[in-house]
């Protein structure tokens, strides 16, 4: 039970925090892969766990640990942020006619070309 909520509550944090400008319309497919990387992580480090067990031949705690927490969480790791990052958070951000990211106000406010900044008269004082 805590593991769903916590793949509940890791979907809803990157799909509106970390990725909040990559999200999917349909939100049934985007949670279903996202569950799916996060079965693919939990696979990976049974698959570091059983190849130093059944291949490697080490079974001390010592070399679970590493096996799992090490390797096979830092596979895992790498695994889904590369899934997440092409395959289920894959959505292009909605960019209105003339809006781009680029901040189009010059220093003194004022709307313009962004490319110079505005000429300021200054008075000098003798």
């Amino acid at each position: 039970m805590a593991s769903s909520i916590a793949t509940v509550f890791s979907w809803i944090a990157n799909r509106y925090w970390t990725y909040r400008g990559r999200t999917q319309k349909n939100v049934a497919r985007e949670a279903t892969l996202f569950v799916l990387a996060n079965l693919g992580g939990i696979a990976i480090t049974q698959f570091c766990l059983l190849f130093t067990h059944h291949v490697l031949g080490l079974t001390s705690p010592l070399a679970d640990n590493i096996a799992a927490y090490v390797v096979g969480f830092g596979l895992g790791t790498a695994f889904r942020f590369v899934f997440y990052h092409y395959i289920v958070f894959t959505g292009h951000k909605d960019h209105s006619p003339g809006d781009d990211d680029t901040d189009s106000t010059s220093p003194q406010g004022q709307a313009g070309s962004g490319t110079e900044p505005r000429a300021v008269p200054v008075s000098v004082r003798p």
